[in-house]
This record gives C-alpha cells, sequence and structure tokens, in this order.
C-alpha cells in the first residue's frame, strides 16, 4: 500500500513537471470583415505573460516555436516580466530576437504598471524597435495592406500612479478610429470583451488570466484574477457582435507557480476575409 501511494506521488509529480515544462502552439482562423483580399490570411504570433522572473531555458523554445509559425507581425500583450523582476537582459534578449523574426508590437500588462523596472524596460524595447501601444493606434502597411493597430495600458498603469483608470470604451471611442481598415486591439485583459465590443475593433487580443491556472476535465478553468471562480474568459476564442477576442493561456507563470492540466501557450492567429 505504502509502495503504490509512493508510485502514485512520483506519477504524478512527474506529470506535473512535464504538464508544466511543454509549450502548447495553438491556431485559430479568425474571419474579419474590413480585412483586404491582399492580405487574406495575414498571420499573427500572440506572445502572452512570459514573467520574465520564471524563464529559465524556456525562451530558446518559444522563439523557436514563433519562428517556425512564419508570423507577419508579433503581438505582446503584457506581463513580459513581473514584480519579481530584478534584470532585464533576458526578456530583452528575447524580445531583440522576436522583432528580428517580425515587426513587434507591445502593451503594458499589470505586473509592469507596478514595476520599478518599467521604464528600464520601455527604453530597451524602444531600442530594439519595438512599438510600443500607449492607449493609441497607428497604421501600419503589413503585409502589403493598411492595418491599424490599437493598444491600451492596462488600468493598473493609471491606478499605480494615482489616477483613476478611464475605461477601454472611452480611451478607444476617442481615438477616432478609421473605417473601413481592419481594426486589431492588443489589450491585456480579458474580462473587458464588453466594453472593447462595438468601437470599431475587429479582433482583440489578450491573456492575463492565465488559462484560469488550474483547469479542471468537463469544468475547465478554475479560477482566474479579476474574473474569480468558474471564470468563462482564459482561453481560447469568443465574441461580442462584430467583435472577436483571442485570449492566450499564457506563457510563464505570475504568483501562482504551477499550473494543472494547463501548459504554455503560444497563440498563431490567421486573419481571413469574412
Amino acid at each position: 500500500m505504502v509502495v503504490a501511494g509512493l508510485v502514485a506521488i512520483a506519477l504524478s509529480a512527474g506529470w506535473l513537471l512535464w504538464d508544466n515544462r511543454r509549450l502548447d502552439v495553438t491556431s485559430y482562423e479568425v474571419p474579419v470583415p474590413q480585412l483586404p483580399e491582399a492580405v487574406d490570411g495575414l498571420r499573427i504570433a500572440q506572445v502572452s505573460d512570459l514573467h520574465a522572473a520564471s524563464f529559465g531555458s524556456f525562451p530558446d523554445r518559444l522563439v523557436t516555436a514563433v519562428e517556425a509559425a512564419q508570423p507577419d507581425l508579433v503581438a505582446v500583450t503584457g506581463d513580459l516580466i513581473d514584480i519579481r523582476t530584478v534584470e532585464l537582459d533576458g526578456v530583452l534578449a528575447v524580445m531583440r530576437q522576436l522583432q528580428q523574426i517580425a515587426p513587434t508590437y507591445f502593451v503594458l500588462g499589470n505586473h509592469e504598471a507596478e514595476s520599478v523596472l518599467r521604464g528600464e524596460l520601455l527604453s530597451g524595447l524602444e531600442d530594439l524597435g519595438v512599438v510600443i501601444l500607449r492607449d493609441e493606434a497607428v497604421t501600419e502597411e503589413i503585409a502589403g495592406s493598411s492595418i491599424t493597430l490599437v493598444g491600451l495600458d492596462d488600468p493598473r498603469v493609471d491606478l499605480s500612479a494615482g489616477r483613476d483608470a478611464k475605461s477601454p470604451r472611452e480611451i478607444l471611442s476617442g481615438l477616432e478610429l478609421p473605417e473601413g481598415r481592419a481594426t486589431i486591439l492588443l489589450a491585456h485583459r480579458p474580462e473587458l470583451l464588453d466594453d472593447y465590443a462595438g468601437t470599431g475593433i475587429d479582433l482583440v487580443l489578450a491573456g492575463h488570466a492565465h488559462g484560469g491556472q488550474v483547469r479542471v476535465p468537463g469544468i475547465g478553468a478554475l479560477f482566474a484574477s479579476h474574473q474569480g471562480w468558474f471564470p468563462e474568459l482564459t482561453e481560447g476564442v469568443h465574441s461580442r457582435g462584430e467583435t472577436s477576442l483571442v485570449i492566450s493561456r499564457g506563457l510563464g507563470n505570475s504568483i501562482a507557480g504551477v499550473r494543472v492540466n494547463n501548459p504554455r501557450e503560444l497563440i498563431v492567429v490567421d486573419l481571413r476575409t469574412a
């Protein structure tokens, strides 16, 4: 009986170690009504919630997976670092490699909002040529056609500075986004989908929820920050009206250091004309 128990513990520990080290590459096709036929199939690699404090050797595998996907652009949707991060050499090295693969865009997550390294991180990313989007929109030539990319700071950025956080709807409504052009939003938090919808956004890329950290077969995510128990918006593709949301389970761990039935995830999105 004791031997059987020890074997069960060893097998469980081995499975948990394997589950926390593996990397899923999840591909989605998302229809975008305003996408020009010339760029049908435009590909985005989404990198989210890397949390550099838990780096190890994982970044090499991530860069290899992004390179293999051959994206037209890389979208980094927050929490590259976290409040435990004490140096930036590793994360900037990864971002240098991603920027060499494809044009790379970045928005701040809640952990960057609280980090004393935030200014240094932003300066380092700018030096690499990474485009940082802070409550703003840019129109870029990608795959031969104009695409509007929008980025929002995480609400914690304002709160950490002692300001009231504006709602995403208020910010997006003030940007005067161009009509008749595919518009993609990078935003850290998926639970704000209702605020993103109906503002001219075709596609939102978000992370933050870490897939619920623990996933129970037949039930799904157990808990997510800012959503509580049994949250709805932790992975996959969701929609509100004309707006689609893709949620990454993330690539690192924050305060909770162990994932259960919830491997790290690189998202690859192919945009299709609707």
